[in-house]
């Protein structure tokens, strides 16, 4: 199983709207149209980015992101707390799926083996 899976959401900034986030390392946003200014708690330097722009946030605490005009963002961030477990979970859901339908197609094939034996 992989823990390093990444949680992406689509967000929709109307003008001057913001959004707050967590800053984490590895926590990236791209800005899919439109454009956004960023700040982040305890960096001096904040960040204008336009459509197709890809802004990697680096600090810990809180970020800033405000929509100049309506923008559309995807936010890919590590999972944490319970989106980590729902993550693992999915994953794992996913997993027994496929040996599932692994096991039911010999099943089957079996089955067709036999009766055209028969």
């Amino acid at each position: 199983m992989n823990s390093n899976s990444t949680v992406v959401r689509t967000v929709d900034l109307g003008y001057e709207q913001l959004l707050l986030l967590e800053s984490r390392p590895r926590t990236r946003i791209k800005v899919i149209y439109g454009g956004i200014w960023l700040t982040e708690q305890d960096r001096p330097d904040d960040v204008f980015a336009g459509s197709g722009e890809e802004v990697a946030l680096k600090s810990r605490g809180l970020a800033v992101v405000e929509g100049l005009g309506y923008a559309r963002i995807q936010v890919a961030e590590p999972p944490s707390g319970w989106t980590l477990v729902a993550a693992l979970a999915r994953q794992a859901q996913l997993a027994l799926s496929a040996s599932a339908h692994r096991m039911l197609a010999q099943l089957r094939g079996t089955v067709a083996r036999t009766h055209s034996a028969v």
